[in-house]
Parts: structure tokens; C-alpha cells; sequence
């Protein structure tokens, strides 16, 4: 879309000489919908320096110029601690972010700053970057080196003379790595290559990936984020540009984004700790109260590519009596696993902190085994929908988080040799928790034991070990969401004790010898339980299935027919003799480096239908129906498993909806019964539907479209789970077809499951929806149905449409809703920040919301311009006491097929405005006529008329005009009517940067109205969008005073 904010006097530069030709992006952009997009960005200064040929020729559109010129004007700009202002590309995928930042390093390295730095998630996206530089024509004047393919320390001039300029392409892992010739750690090279007054371009693509840093001290912090952090603090005038779809929708994902100047010197929030306490208090808007902020600043963009001829559909599948009775049987054996766990760390004496740690190992491997055995639960029914749109000559792309590769790899032979079965993932999850972290494993032993000799003691109170045990030995060269139980564990539990004895200390040798014999006889005891498990894991294994990527492969027609496009390394093939070997992925011709690349392009050419994608090796790829490759036939994605976000959902599906595409792509989410499950696939869904997608229906009743909202569906969880739990009385009878007690059965159910802190006293409740559903995973397959039964029972009567009550979250006031007029009657107050660095300005707005309509607006908006016979100007068809009524009609949609009676019309009236409900013809003209169906209505003037009815319809109720109806209940007073008569309510809004000082405006309001529930309120007024608090009459000067000083 033509951007109207790119003038042409932002690239007026030699305008007389050189004609510019902005055009528009190839696919339709539109902007996401949300409160931050009534906020206007600033005005422009900026004039960019591009050449004329790189604008002409459409390598960069509209919008992307746009994002340009706001990206350098923000540079232009330094904070209040000397360091030069960021700005943040939050648009969705196909809107070309690689071409921007390829458009400001270019812009830049015009200026004169030749060196720019690159970060990405993986080594493949180098390749991408050098494509974006190619297609804007700059790929001939600026290189891109890999950070990877430099010369060790010991040639570091040669590294530094052989990239004087261009750009330098690392991965966030490559910036904490060191190679084997013991080269400079990436940080300190990528510093040294730039030196001290560097001022070139940093682009961090995907930080959402930096997103663990822990903000409250610098001991717990990973590598990475705080080389990020270095990084940015080492070059203070470095023009940083950070990308990111989920970064604003996940906020504690910013902790990197330093350069925003949302925390730190002159602002209200010292840190980032604070400035995330501060978000909390906006619940589900709290993105878009960050955005708007932003937005304000010219610091941030947020557009997507429509969703309009998208379609998708949320498929229940049916679980197989073979699933159900591995499945059953996984929850007998976890609960087993969870009794000797408990058994163990009674024995073994250990101490709370200790136990903490094992039960948060615990939880962890629970929560990630329920959900792979979830993913294996689709893989049959991906197999058979993949191979049905590969017939209708379809082609098929498979999302998915993870790959189970580090599992796989446990269980692989050190001589290569076959195995008689694939590897069950699931299986060497469950056999990984009990050897690496049962009380009695030798890996802990091992490091106590460590601990004791270091120490010079046995049995002392306290040791500790540095270590996690299971640390994976090889670090990966690229981020990955394939990640074992142990990678998810808070750091701060690394110097935890891993036996904690309450003995006093030892005085003697006996009490040596004593305390040694006990510890041995526990371990011994200890031992067995341990054995026990291992052997019933055993058992259990014979029913657990393979992993999904291997059995996907092999069940769609193996390598020769699906293109892998993953993090992993290798795989395990089914030879011909019926064995499986790994195999690695690398072919003779093309290394693993390449792998990816080549089997994009297989699949892009049409030699590969179907392509399975990992999400670390999803972001910035491109597998859509592109006009410029031979494969244009539709994508069908089906997700075999959703991320937590819907923006990162977004991202990964973007892979096959970009620009310039020959067919819109088909979205399937597959749903097991289970809980969770379709909590995740209704925020996507939801999401898609908001962007212009098209709901193919296949669960609900015919001609629904409409799936229910994420919130009341967690609403009702909630709800039903204070049923269960006895806080609440029930509001919908127990399912009808259950047969025994079914409040103390589910009670047993979760109180087995640490839902009800019964049985594991260290496991708190969940306090949270998803935390709650990916608990319920571990009980029996027929309880979870049953449950879930009751949610949409529960949820069918708290979203009746006359229940107000909501959960406690902050909601948005929509004044116009409805078509309402409104109209700014003043401007009471306009403060500007004395902040040299973002001029902050906050406004308070007086808001008239009128329920008529005045005839300006009725004209512009709701007239036909061209008047039909049924549609314009209808007069009541008899007077009263001389006197007529006028309303517009307008025709609105067609339902049930299309029948000519089924044709609905809106009506507008001056004293109510637009009628909430349509109506047909036949009733409408019951009482109306068209004006120019009779000659004699042709003189009557409709805006004099209209008027009148606007202006009389303001301190006159209907009985009074149209009946001259002089009775006690229609004089003015207590018990006046108010019939017809056309309300008028006024706001105060304050609006403008409010989320900074959010603290201090709920304080003041809250003084003179203790139980005032903060409100975010928005509007249209006289083509101007405002968004903000609402503000009582009874603490406006209050609120004046504090913003004037």
C-alpha cells in the first residue's frame, strides 16, 4: 500500500534532477490492530540519501522507505546517558524487514559509515542478508563476511586489513565462542574491528532470542545476553536497529533493547526490573500500551502482511485406542517416578533447597514428556492430510518447535552400527530424569563426592556443587528450541547443595565412620528404587512412540520425497533389512552448513512436495508460492505443534505467506483432546481472524464462524477449577455421561499431579491457565476429556451475553463503538517533557460522545452517492400534527444463501444514529417511504429536516414532539422521560506518553477515588485518533498541577 506519510519531500534531494518512483509494496500491508495504531508517528525530517536507481527500481517499497527514514531520524537522536537512541522493526514476516535493514545499512554506508554488524539466529541467514543487499543494488559496493570464516588471534591484523568495510555476519552464539586455535573470544574481535568511535550499524534480527537475561544481578546472566549488553555499552554511538514480531507482545523479551530509552537515566524506571513491574499493571494490553509509547517517539514500526485470502482451520483429531493405552499407562508410571522421588528424598535426607531442585527437574521433564507424547499424537494424522494435498498437487510444509535430536543422540552406538528401532524420545526424556537426577544417580554422587574431598570432609553440612549435571558437552552453533528439561532450569539453582545432612560437625573419627555407613546404607537403598524405575521405563518403552521428525520422514516416502529443514545434525534412516542407522544430513556435495539451502531450494523447484521445518531453522525463510520459482502451487502448513505466542506463531507461518505470492496459503492446527491443546491453537486462530483470515469450518455447527475467544476460555478454567477445588459453588452440572464421584475423582486426578498441594507440599499451585493445562497433561486420557468437557460447559454460562463480570484485566473503552459521533470540545492541557532527548507530550482531552448523529457525518459517511432506489433518504409515510420523520437507509449483507428477501438494511437516525440492528425492506417501509418514490417528498429539504430532528431530539422526548404530550412523567424532573431524547456524555482523556508515568496518575486519581478502576479509553475524533486514561472530574486539577511542573 502507497504509505501517505512518505511525501515527497523526504527524498527531495536533486527532486528537479532526478525523478523518484515510490511504489508500493508488492502484497497488501496493513497495520495490526491495536490500541498503539492511534498513535501517530512524528513528522519527518530525515531526507534520505539513497541513489534514485535503488528507489525507482522497487527494491524497497513505500513502506519499507518509510521504516528507513524513521529508523536513521531516530538515530539522529542520543539519550540522556550520551549513547545514540535504537529503533525497533516489529513487523510481521513478509513485509520485507531483511530489505530494511539492508536499506539503512546501504543509507548509512552512503554517509560514509562503511562498517555495519549483522546478528542473526543462524548461519543460513547470511545468505539471506547478502540477497537483501543484491536486491536493493548494493550487494557490488558492500560485502558480507562471515564472523565464523575469520583468522584466528594470531593473524588478527591480516583479519582486520581483509574487512576494512562491509558488514560482519555473526549468530548470537558465534559472539561467545572461541575456536580451537584459541582466536579472540567474537566480542572482543567484532570490538576491535570496530573501534572506539564506531557509528556504523548494529542490526540484531530476532533478539527476541536474547530474551534470558536476568535483570536483577549480573551473576545469573547468560553469556550471550550479556555480550549483547557489552556489546551495546562498549560502542555507546553505534546506530543500533533491533528486530523483532514478539519482542512488544512478550515484554520481559526486551531486557536487551537498551537503546529504546524506555528505563535507565532520566527516566522512571531505574532498570528493566522496574520498568517490567511497571507493564504488569496493564495486563493483556500491556504491548500496547509499550507500542503506543513508542510510536510516539518514532521508535518503532508494527505493520503485517493481510491475511485476507488466507484460510485455516482448527481440526479435533480422535486419539487411537493404541495412543490412549501408552498414554494411560505414561501417567501410572510419572506417578510411580513422583512417589520414589518423594521416597528418595526422604531417605536421603535432603534439604528444602535441595528438593527444590529435584522437583523443578521434575516438573520440567513432566511438562516436556506430556507434550512430545502430544506431537506423536498428530504424526498420523499430519501423514494422511499431507499425502491428500500432495494428490490434489498441493505442496505441504510441517511446523514444528523441536526435534528431539538430543535425545536421539543419547541413545545412538559409538561405532554407528544399526539399531532395530527408531529412538522414543519420550522414553530417553523419562530415562534421562531418573539417571541424571534421582537422589541416588552417580552423577550427583560423583559431584558430591568432589565437593567432600575438596572440602576435606564427609558428611558436613553443605555441599555444593558449580555444575549442573547434564550439561550438554557440545555447545550448538545455532539457537535452538530443541532443548532438554535440564536447559530450562534457572541458573540460580546451579550452586545449590546437592546433599544436605542436618548432623552437627564431625569431632571424631567413629562419627566419620558412623556418618559414612549411613550415607552408604541410604545410597544402597536409594539405589534399588533407582534400578526399579529404570526397568519400568524399560517396560513402558515398548509402548511410547518414535520421534515425530523420524517417523514423519519415513511414513511421507523418507528423504527422497520431504525436504528437512531443521537444526539437526543428523537422523536415523530405515534401511531396506528393516534396521535404522544414523545417518548425518550433509550430502557428498553440499556440507551440513548448506544443507538447509539446498533443501529449500529442492522444495522451491518442485523436486520435494513436502518440507519439514523446525522453528530455529523457520525464522526469515522463505517456502511460500513465490511468482519467481518454478513451485507455485498452494502451501497447505499444517502445525504439528504451536509455540506460547501468537506473534511467534505468526513469524513461523510466514515462511509460506510472503510478498508476491502466486496462492495464499492454507493454515491446518491439529487438536488432540487434551489439555492445552486448543488453548494454544484459539490465540493463533483468534489472531489470524484479526489479520483477515478466513475461518474454514469444520468443528462447529453449519454457518458458524466464529471460534471462542482465548479469554473466556480462560475464564472458565479458572472458574471451574474453584468449582473443583471447593471455593466456589458450581454453576453447570457435572457432565451427564459420567459415572462416579466427578469432583473427587478430578480432585485425586490433579492432587497427583501437584495441581492440589497434597502430595508434593515443595509444588506450588499453578497460578496460571497454561501452567494449570500443561499440568492436567499427566493425568489419564479420559479425565482430561472430561474436564475439558466441563471447561466448555463452565465457559457456555459465564459468556452468556447478559454476564458483565469479567476476571481481573484491563479492558479498553471503545467511545465510538457503534458508530457514535464524537467531537473534541477542548483541549484543557498540552505539557511537553523538558527531557532533551524524546520531547514527551501529554494532553488532556474534553470528549463529547453524542448517541444521534449530526448531518455533517450522516452525509460524508452513511449517504450513497449514487442514489438507488432502495438505499438514501426515506420520510415517514404520515405526519403527525404536520410533522415527518427522516432516515438514511443503507444496504449491509446478505445471509442464508443470498435470497432476495434476505437483503438487510441499516438505518440511521438523527437522534439515535446507527441502528445496532438490521432490518428488512418490507419492515422498514411498513412505516417509510423513499424520498424519490413520490414528488411531493422531492421539495422537502432532508438536511433542514434532519437538523431540526438533531437539535430537537437534544431536551425533547418522542411523546412530547410527535404527540404534544404535556403529563407529569414527561415534565422536567426526577421522573423525566427520556425516550428518544439523544445523549450527550463528556470524557476526560488523557492522552500522549501516560505510560510513563503511570504510577503517579493511578496515585492521584486513587486519592479522591479509592476504588476507581483505571480505564484506557479510545476514540475517533474529527479524523484524529486518541488514545488514553480516563480521567474523573474531581481530580483534574490535581492532575493538572503535578503535569505542569
Amino acid at each position: 500500500m502507497a504509505n501517505p506519510l512518505l511525501l515527497p519531500f523526504e527524498i527531495k534531494k536533486e527532486k528537479s534532477k532526478d525523478g523518484f518512483i515510490v511504489r508500493d509494496h508488492p502484497s497488501t500491508v496493513i497495520e495490526t490492530p491495536s490500541i498503539s495504531n492511534y498513535v501517530d508517528l512524528p513528522d519527518t525530517s530525515y531526507i534520505l540519501d539513497l541513489p534514485s536507481e535503488t528507489i525507482n527500481s522497487g527494491g524497497l517499497s513505500a513502506i519499507q522507505l518509510e521504516t528507513i527514514i524513521y529508523s536513521c531520524q531516530r538515530h539522529e537522536q542520543k539519550l540522556s546517558d550520551g549513547s545514540r537512541a535504537g529503533f525497533l522493526i516489529g513487523d510481521g514476516a513478509g513485509v520485507g524487514k531483511g530489505r530494511m535493514a539492508a536499506g539503512i545499512i546501504f543509507e548509512n554506508f552512503i554517509r560514509g559509515r562503511k562498517k555495519s554488524i549483522w546478528f542473526s539466529i543462524s548461519t543460513d541467514l547470511k545468505y539471506d542478508a547478502e540477497r537483501d543487499l543484491r536486491d536493493i543494488g548494493c550487494a557490488d559496493k558492500i560485502a558480507v563476511h562471515a564472523v565464523n570464516k575469520l583468522k584466528n588471534s594470531t593473524a588478527r591484523t591480516v583479519v582486520t586489513e581483509s574487512t576494512k568495510e562491509g558488514v560482519i555476519f555473526s549468530t548470537y552464539s558465534d559472539l561467545i565462542t572461541t575456536s580451537s586455535t584459541k582466536r579472540l573470544l567474537c566480542l572482543e574481535q567484532l570490538l576491535k574491528w570496530c573501534g572506539p568511535n564506531f557509528d556504523g550499524v548494529i542490526v540484531f534480527d530476532e533478539c527476541h532470542f536474547t530474551d534470558d537475561i536476568n535483570f536483577s544481578g549480573s551473576t545469573n546472566k547468560g553469556k550471550i545476553e550479556l555480550a549483547v549488553l557489552q556489546l551495546q555499552n562498549k560502542l555507546p554511538n553505534a546506530r543500533i536497529v533491533y528486530i523483532s514480531t514478539a519482542a512488544v507482545s512478550e515484554p520481559h523479551s526486551m531486557a536487551s533493547m537498551v537503546r529504546l530509552g524506555l528505563w535507565g537515566q532520566d527516566t522512571p524506571f531505574k532498570d528493566f526490573g522496574q520498568f517490567l513491574e511497571n507493564v504488569k499493571n496493564f495486563g493483556a494490553i500491556a504491548g500496547d500500551m509499550i507500542a503506543m509509547e513508542m510510536r510516539q517517539r518514532g521508535s518503532y514500526v508494527n505493520r503485517q502482511l493481510s491475511f485476507k485470502d488466507v484460510t485455516y482451520q482448527v481440526v479435533d483429531i480422535c486419539q487411537l485406542p493404541k495412543f490412549m493405552r501408552s498414554y494411560n499407562n505414561s501417567t501410572k508410571v510419572w506417578l510411580h517416578l513422583q512417589q520414589s522421588f518423594t521416597e528418595a528424598a526422604e531417605l536421603m535426607d535432603l534439604g528444602q533447597k535441595t528438593q527444590k531442585i529435584m522437583w523443578t527437574f521434575f516438573w520440567s521433564a513432566h511438562h516436556r514428556f506430556f507434550k512430545c507424547l502430544c506431537i506423536s499424537a498428530k504424526v498420523t494424522h499430519a501423514v494422511k492430510l499431507a499425502s491428500e494435498a500432495v494428490k490434489r498437487g498441493e505442496s505441504v510444509v510441517i511446523g514444528l518447535q523441536s526435534t528431539g535430536e538430543a535425545y536421539t543422540l543419547q541413545k545412538i552406538p559409538d561405532d554407528g552400527s544399526a539399531m532395530p528401532n527408531f529412538v522414543s524420545t519420550t522414553k530417553m526424556l523419562m530415562l534421562s530424569l531418573v539417571e541424571k537426577h534421582f537422589p541416588a544417580s552417580d552423577n550427583l554422587q560423583l559431584l558430591a563426592d568432589a565437593r567432600n574431598n575438596k572440602r576435606g570432609t564427609v558428611g558436613g553440612k553443605r555441599k555444593s556443587v558449580r555444575k549442573t549435571a547434564g550439561t550438554s558437552k557440545k555447545k550448538k552453533n545455532e539457537l535452538t528450541d530443541d532443548f532438554s528439561c535440564d536447559e530450562i532450569i534457572d541458573s540460580s539453582y546451579v550452586s545449590a547443595p546437592v546433599f544436605d545432612y542436618h548432623s552437627d560437625s564431625v569431632d571424631s573419627k567413629l562419627k566419620d565412620e558412623e556418618a559414612d555407613d549411613d550415607r552408604r546404607i541410604k545410597l544402597e537403598k536409594a539405589s534399588v528404587i533407582r534400578q526399579g524405575l529404570l526397568e519400568k521405563i524399560e517396560e513402558l518403552g515398548t509402548l511410547l512412540p518414535p520421534n515425530w521428525m523420524d517417523q514423519l520422514i519415513d511414513e511421507l516416502g523418507g528423504t527422497e520425497n520431504v525436504a528437512e529443514i531443521s537444526s539437526r545434525k543428523g537422523r536415523l534412516v530405515q534401511k531396506n533389512n528393516g534396521l535404522v542407522q544414523y545417518e548425518p544430513r550433509s550430502e557428498k556435495d553440499v556440507p551440513l552448513e548448506f544443507i538447509n539451502i539446498r533443501e529449500r531450494e529442492r522444495f522451491m523447484n518442485g523436486e520435494k512436495k513436502i518440507a519439514i521445518v523446525s522453528a530455529a531453522a523457520s525464522c526469515g525463510i522463505s517456502l511460500h508460492a513465490d511468482r519467481r520459482a518454478k513451485n507455485q502451487s498452494r502451501r497447505i502448513y499444517i502445525s504439528l505443534e504451536l509455540p506460547n505466542s501468537a506473534e511467534l506463531a505468526l513469524q513461523q507461518f510466514g515462511c509460506t505467506h510472503r510478498s508476491n505470492q502466486a496462492k495464499a496459503p492454507e493454515f491446518i492446527f491439529l487438536v488432540p483432546e487434551l489439555a492445552g491443546e486448543r488453548r494454544s491453537a484459539l490465540i493463533v486462530a483468534n489472531r489470524l481472524q484479526l489479520l483477515g483470515a478466513s475461518f474454514k469450518n469444520q468443528r462447529l455447527d453449519e454457518g458458524s464462524t466464529k471460534l471462542e475467544e482465548t479469554s473466556e476460555y480462560d475464564s472458565a478454567v479458572v472458574d471451574a477449577m474453584n468449582v473443583i477445588m471447593g471455593q466456589k459453588s458450581p454453576v453447570v452440572p457435572v457432565p451427564a455421561d459420567y459415572n462416579g464421584n466427578f469432583f473427587g475423582d478430578i480432585r485425586a486426578a490433579l492432587a497427583e499431579v501437584g495441581i492440589i498441594p497434597n502430595v508434593v507440599p515443595l509444588v506450588k499451585v499453578g497460578k496460571f491457565v497454561p501452567d494449570i493445562l500443561n499440568r492436567i497433561l499427566g493425568i489419564p486420557v479420559d479425565h482430561q476429556a472430561t474436564l475439558l468437557q466441563y471447561f466448555n460447559g463452565v465457559r457456555s454460562k459465564i459468556c452468556n451475553p447478559g454476564k458483565t463480570e469479567r476476571h481481573n484485566c484491563m479492558t479498553i473503552l471503545d467511545l465510538h463503538l457503534h458508530n457514535k459521533c464524537t467531537h473534541r470540545r477542548n483541549v484543557i492541557l498540552k505539557v511537553t517533557s523538558k527531557n532533551t532527548f524524546d520531547s514527551a507530550k501529554i494532553y488532556l482531552h474534553e470528549i463529547e460522545v453524542d448517541s444521534g448523529m449530526d448531518w455533517k457525518t450522516a452525509e460524508e459517511k452513511w449517504l450513497p452517492k449514487s442514489r438507488q432506489a432502495k438505499e438514501g433518504i426515506y420520510f415517514s409515510k404520515e405526519g403527525f400534527y404536520g410533522k415527518r420523520d427522516i432516515i438514511i437507509v443503507r444496504s449491509t449483507e446478505i445471509v442464508s444463501g443470498g435470497a432476495k428477501g434476505d437483503l438487510k438494511y441499516t438505518v440511521i437516525r438523527p437522534s439515535t444514529g446507527v441502528q445496532l440492528l438490521p432490518q428488512s425492506l418490507a419492515e422498514i417501509t411498513k412505516k417509510y417511504t423513499p424520498q424519490i418514490s413520490l414528488p411531493k417528498l422531492a421539495k422537502i429539504e432532508p438536511k433542514w429536516l434532519w437538523d431540526f430532528h438533531y437539535n430537537a431530539s437534544k431536551n425533547v422526548c418522542i411523546h412530547d414532539y410527535w404527540l404534544n404530550t404535556k403529563t407529569k412523567n414527561h415534565n422536567k424532573g426526577p421522573e423525566e422521560c427520556q425516550e428518544g431524547l439523544r445523549s450527550c456524555a463528556t470524557y476526560k482523556i488523557l492522552a500522549g506518553s501516560v505510560f510513563l508515568l503511570w504510577k503517579e496518575i493511578e496515585s492521584i486519581i486513587r486519592e479522591s477515588n479509592p476504588q476507581w478502576k483505571m480505564q484506557i479509553a479510545r476514540v475517533l475524533v474529527d479524523s484524529s485518533k486518541i488514545v488514553g486514561i480516563v480521567i474523573p472530574d474531581n481530580c483534574e486539577s490535581q492532575l493538572i498541577a503535578f503535569l505542569t511542573k
